[in-house]
């Protein structure tokens, strides 16, 4: 029995980004080369950074999802290290919203779209929010469970229904949506008047990133489309109707150094599978099946090794994420994660 194992038997079916995800335009500069029908260009109509190719969500929920769904079968109490980051989050985006997000009206409705197991729910909740999420794999039961109400939808799909909400959380959800100004129109439409929305992504325009090339961690090529930029996320979010109020991208030893981490250690697990002895059966799906296992494997790693690191890389963030964005303002353009308040265009 291989190393290989446990990849997918199957090669994922590719399906081709012909057109800029947000502008439509089809002019486009070759950034990564395509490896399986998968590179990245950058728009020449609006400057958008995405890929040129996606695995289809049949294959990304088995291959890739699958797991966790496994997982969720059997839940777990949430860490106190993953509640008080959760916490954390909520912290920056209440100070990021002058201190509004955290103080709600009687029965202020929230919703986090992409919920997963309620985290962010639950420190919701506690500040006073009536919580509701969507999520669309087994991990939204887990959430339900915890007293949320849960919705199985697709924001590119479906529109109204819901009602307004003061607040709308999403975090690291944009970049997967074939549509994302589609979902952040969706946002826009169901802000109650005067409500809130946080929406946080990836930057391409972390300092680390070219470092790895296309197997930087954050990438996620075939699942992640689009890679925004400081200027080209506000440029999606205008198209929208939605309203930057701050738009905040400081650098964190945390989320700086942690995909740097994972990529090596993807790195060194594929390495070790090259040089493990015995016969060396290739996968039939090729790359993208290497790609799965080494993401199985680095959650593995990080399920060992990660909590000693992730808790350094934690205690580093609280004693120098404030300094670090003293120094660098909340606006350095090669912070790892663009974090987004904004309010729906008075009419």
């Amino acid at each position: 029995m291989t190393a290989a194992t446990d990849a997918p038997t199957d090669a994922p079916t590719v399906e081709p980004v012909d057109s800029c995800p947000v502008c439509g335009a089809r002019d486009a500069r070759p950034l990564l080369p395509e490896v399986h029908r998968i590179g990245v260009v950058r728009c020449q109509g609006c400057d958008l950074v995405h890929a040129t190719g996606h695995y289809a969500a049949t294959y990304l929920s088995e291959s890739y999802y699958g797991t966790r769904a496994r997982q969720r079968q059997s839940p777990t109490q949430p860490s106190a290290r993953d509640i008080d980051r959760k916490r954390r989050n909520v912290e920056l985006y209440d100070r990021l919203s002058g201190g509004r997000l955290g103080r709600p009206r009687a029965g202020a409705r929230a919703l986090d779209i992409g919920c997963d197991t309620g985290l962010l729910l639950d420190v919701l909740r506690e500040l006073g929010y009536r919580t509701e999420g969507i999520e669309r794999s087994p991990a939204g039961a887990q959430a339900q469970t915890a007293g949320h109400e849960v919705h199985a939808l697709d924001i590119e799909v479906t529109d109204l229904g819901l009602g307004r909400f003061d607040l709308i959380t999403m975090t690291h959800v944009l970049e997967h949506l074939r549509e994302p100004v589609r979902g952040l129109v969706w946002i826009r439409r169901h802000l109650a008047p005067g409500g809130l929305a946080v929406i946080e992504v990836p930057n391409w325009g972390d300092l680390l990133r070219p470092l790895w090339g296309r197997r930087f961690r954050p990438l996620e090529l075939g699942d992640h489309i689009s890679f925004f930029e400081r200027a080209t996320f506000t440029a999606a979010l205008t198209r929208a109707g939605l309203e930057p109020e701050i738009l905040w991208s400081a650098p964190q030893i945390g989320t700086s150094l942690a995909p740097s981490l994972l990529t090596a250690a993807d790195l060194a697990l594929e390495l070790r599978r090259q040089l493990r002895p015995g016969p060396a059966a290739p996968t039939v799906a090729g790359v993208a099946g290497d790609r799965l296992q080494s993401s199985k494997q680095g959650r593995r790693w990080q399920r060992l090794a990660g909590p000693l690191v992730v808790r350094g890389l934690d205690n580093l963030d609280s004693a120098l994420g404030p300094w670090l964005e003293g120094v660098f303002g909340a606006h350095c353009a090669w912070g790892a994660n663009l974090v987004v308040v904004a309010r729906a265009h008075a009419t």
